[in-house]
């Protein structure tokens, strides 16, 4: 087979004759110790014995763009796993490697290039691990001691699927380890280059933090309690943590805003609003970069765009934000206010089938939720909450667990640990009620009127006042 010499990745002739082409190839491996297990094969088919989890055929060039990586070109690897791109860099800063797709959990290796800089690498897929090959620029000889010093607590924290098994007593004296290291390395950063300089810096810090919060926020078998957390964890809130909008030239900086947020309020208040988080941000860039990206993903609907637009336009003004919101209308669905609602029956805790049908007359609020859902049982008191405040009212509040239907006991169990009130039903999971309201995330809340049509088939949670407006207005027809 002929092998595949360069991928052209931009148009050379498009950035005029005097743009300089900068060259990087490398190659992928899939390297193990005997007796370990590889999760990775290189251009190569599944086997029982070797049990993949991922099988590496081509590699993608990334740059940065609004603040994260975008897929520049992708090209098939050659059979022996080696690759190379030829193009011209349309800024100067950090770029990526990797295997197909954006996300910095699917083996992305950075890069720092300049106009006319070349690179070139080799990767170990199985340790996620990158070497410089040859002659490279003094910023990614800096950038590959940084990948190589970090390696353990990076594989530890960002790849939790492939090193299972590990818990805070793996990760936790690793990361203490490199910590002095880490600080240590930060001062020796002088390259020539004083734009790499001032990044590089910065990169190190928030790549620390990154891995810290990234382990406790993915799912482990064991997590420590709050006298077991490392005292770094209570050096990571701090004001004005990001003071510019200069972060949005580092990598994977709206995933660290987003874990930043969460960790800071969630330390603060059970259920955070939205004002909370964004009063954690500095910037009205980084506010609108946040809200698109934690709350715009999971619209459903074109007035929850609206919504969004209308509350915190303002933060919402740049040219590409504009864009990236007129993008997504046409994906969103037109709500189904006043369209007749779905209806369901399932048992009570006494045994009872109870159906949505019984309660024509009234408001019905519907939550979804499972007991092993954290998010649900943090809505639960503020449910409790709007019961009492419209008791004695035209409405009912009922509550339906999707736990399997081997779970009663748990269900049974922590309705009355919570002393949940209301209309409590057992579902189970991907029934009616699941499939019916194309329900894929927990909890979910459902609004219907006295005529049994959807008022809001997503409406906000009750730790949201939103969701108290729709019912008093609901109540008023």
């Amino acid at each position: 087979m002929k092998k595949k010499i360069l991928a052209v990745a931009l148009l050379l002739s498009s950035f005029g004759a005097f743009a300089q082409v900068s060259i990087v190839k490398g190659v992928f491996k899939a390297e193990t110790k005997e007796g370990e297990k590889s999760f990775f094969k290189i251009n190569a088919p599944v086997t029982d014995k070797d049990n993949p989890f991922y099988i590496i055929n081509d590699v993608s060039l990334l740059k940065l763009e609004d603040g994260e990586f975008k897929v520049v070109a992708t090209t098939q690897l050659n059979e022996d796993g080696s690759f190379a791109f030829k193009f011209k860099p349309t800024y100067e800063g950090f770029y990526a490697i990797g295997q197909g797709g954006k996300d910095w959990d699917r083996g992305q290796f950075l890069l720092y290039l300049k106009p006319g800089d070349n690179a070139e690498v080799s990767i170990n897929m199985n340790k996620f691990h990158v070497d410089l090959v040859g002659k490279n620029t003094p910023e990614n000889q800096v950038l590959a001691s940084w990948a190589s010093l970090t390696e353990e607590v990076k594989n530890l924290s960002v790849y939790w699927t492939s090193f299972s098994g590990k818990t805070y007593r793996d990760f936790f004296p690793a990361f203490e380890t490199v910590l002095p290291k880490a600080e240590a390395f930060k001062k020796t950063i002088n390259t020539k280059n004083s734009t790499f300089n001032t990044l590089m810096k910065e990169l190190t810090a928030y790549d620390m933090d990154s891995y810290a919060l990234r382990f406790i926020y993915t799912p482990r078998t064991v997590h420590p309690t709050k006298d077991e957390m490392l005292a770094y964890y209570k050096g990571i809130v701090v004001k004005n943590k990001f003071p510019n909008n200069d972060i949005f030239s580092l990598p994977y900086v709206k995933t660290l805003m987003q874990l930043y947020v969460a960790y800071a309020t969630g330390g603060i208040k059970p259920s955070a609003s939205l004002e909370d988080k964004l009063a954690c941000l500095s910037t009205d860039l980084q506010k609108g970069e946040f809200l698109l990206r934690e709350k715009a993903p999971f619209f459903k609907y074109t007035d929850e765009l609206d919504d969004l637009v209308s509350k915190y336009g303002n933060y919402l003004q740049t040219a590409s934000q504009k864009k990236r919101i007129e993008e997504l209308r046409p994906k969103l669905q037109v709500p189904k206010k006043g369209f007749k609602a779905y209806d369901f029956t399932y048992p009570d805790k006494d045994g009872k089938m109870v159906s949505l049908s019984d309660c024509l007359g009234k408001v019905v609020v519907v939550d979804i939720w499972a007991t092993w859902c954290g998010p649900c049982k943090k809505e639960i008191p503020y449910m409790k909450t709007l019961e009492k405040e419209f008791h004695g009212k035209d409405i009912v509040f009922m509550s339906v667990s999707t736990d399997k239907l081997e779970d009663k006991d748990k269900w049974l169990k922590m309705v009355k640990e919570m002393e949940m009130t209301g209309v409590q039903l057992h579902a189970g999971q991907g029934t009616k009620i699941s499939q019916d309201y194309k329900i894929n995330s927990i909890p979910r809340f459902l609004v219907i009127d006295k005529k049994g049509n959807i008022v809001s088939e997503d409406a906000p949670n009750p730790s949201d006042p939103r969701l108290k407006d729709i019912i008093v207005t609901a109540l008023k027809n």
